[in-house]
């Protein structure tokens, strides 16, 4: 409260009390009485204003009252700080409530602050990581689960996707993190064993791998004896030459098949593992461009290329993905050019394949990135495909943290999207 507002505030009720023991003087003809009216009517001013005050103290959440400038300014301080302390009080008698909660459930759970640091975990999480409340409260969270991963995880500081973890000594022990807010800047984190998901998941891979390389070797000698034997004079045996061209085209199919599923094998293997090598876009499509020219020479793919951004990724996926897209618009469309795009959105670098093809019934789109799944079994043997090149490409997609979107309508044609975030992005090497 300011000096001036403090006196002006006085001088009003000062004035008040001379005016009151004034007019008692005139009235009473008494000087003593005019003075004992003035300190009378003094009295009751700060006595009801002490009153109003002595009240608010005793009800705090009420607003404070208000009778002057100067007043005003002090109370409505004493009224914010007040309230701000009932609100962390809360807050503190909410949090021990929510941990006593979490101490109770089965599911392991762990608190880490601002600074990634362990202030809270419940018996379940204990038992699961062998860990100690007391003598790891204070330890940086990576310090506790050691790894390169769960440190980078917390730098990037980007929840949105669980975090996978074999934080231990056994090879098979895999974990998994879900990182949720807790109070103003605190972390919750519920831990999961998914050591027997993990391994099921790992079985399937390498089932698929070595079935397909098991597959391989003979596959390779049928096709040399199949090239063979197509090598004799047609005019021996129409019919034999007929067998033999059928079986070396189904022989074909079958090899792509089994590359294609060797190399899904292999991006599921690296899925986890961080790709961070410059890829210049631009530079890789027309590359692709020029590679399938010679494939389609009677097709024409158009590149449209807005964006300056180079991407974060693995070359060797980001082409088999982009070149899946591309093949596919070739095939499933006819005539007209296929355009390919990469351009700036608002959430990161796309790229985009659109055609003018036949287009997909609405009802397919979910699923079309299932392994084996088409749209039209028919169109697909005639085309050769092996039904594995959209899985490739979402599981690209998500090594790349990048989004596949599909667009279609039939008779009108297909577009696809890959959108990779703003952390993917870089500017392009000088």
């Amino acid at each position: 409260m300011s000096s001036a507002g403090f006196l002006a505030l006085e001088a009003r009720r000062l004035a008040f009390s001379i005016l009151a023991g004034v007019v008692a003087w005139f009235v009473a003809d008494s000087p003593q009485v005019g003075a004992i009216a003035f300190l009378i009517a003094l009295l009751m001013v700060w006595g009801w204003q002490l009153f109003r005050i002595y009240r608010w103290f005793a009800h705090p959440e009420e607003l404070p009252p208000i009778s002057g400038a100067g007043l005003r300014s002090i109370l409505r301080d004493v009224y914010v700080l007040r309230s701000r302390g009932v609100q962390g009080e809360r807050s503190s008698r909410a949090q021990p409530y929510v941990r006593e909660s979490l101490a109770s459930v089965r599911e392991p759970a762990l608190i880490i602050n601002s600074r990634s640091e362990l202030i809270w975990c419940n018996d379940a999480a204990e038992y699961l990581l062998g860990i100690t409340l007391s003598e790891e409260e204070g330890k940086a969270l990576f310090e506790i689960l050691p790894g390169k991963a769960l440190k980078r995880y917390l730098e990037e500081n980007n929840f949105q996707k669980p975090l996978r973890l074999k934080p231990g000594p056994d090879p098979e022990w895999c974990i998994q993190l879900e990182f949720s807010l807790f109070g103003a800047s605190d972390r919750l984190i519920f831990v999961k064993d998914v050591t027997d998901q993990d391994r099921l998941e790992r079985m399937r891979r390498d089932f698929v791998g070595n079935v397909s390389h098991e597959l391989r070797t003979p596959l390779t000698v049928i096709k040399g004896y199949l090239e063979t034997l197509l090598e004799f004079p047609a005019s021996e045996n129409a019919i034999l030459q007929k067998s033999l061209a059928s079986m070396g085209t189904q022989a074909n199919r079958m090899e792509n098949l089994i590359s294609d599923l060797l190399w899904l094998s292999s991006i599921e293997s690296e899925e986890g593992e961080r790709k961070v090598d410059r890829i210049d876009v631009r530079a890789l499509l027309a590359e692709i461009k020029s590679e399938l020219a010679t494939a389609w020479p009677h097709r024409e793919v158009q590149l449209k290329l807005k964006s300056s951004f180079c991407v974060l990724g693995d070359e060797r996926e980001l082409r088999s993905a982009i070149s899946n897209l591309i093949v596919n618009a070739l095939k499933y469309s006819e005539k007209h050019p296929v355009l390919v795009s990469w351009v700036d959105s608002p959430v990161g670098p796309s790229l985009r394949v659109e055609d003018k093809g036949l287009g997909i019934e609405a009802k397919h789109i979910p699923r079309l990135t299932e392994r084996f799944y088409r749209v039209d079994k028919s169109r697909s043997q005639a085309t050769g495909g092996t039904g594995l090149g959209l899985a490739i490409v979402k599981h690209v997609a998500v090594s790349h943290d990048a989004k596949l979107f599909v667009e279609s309508q039939p008779g009108k044609g297909s577009c696809f999207k890959l959108v990779f975030p703003e952390a993917r992005a870089v500017t392009a090497a000088i």
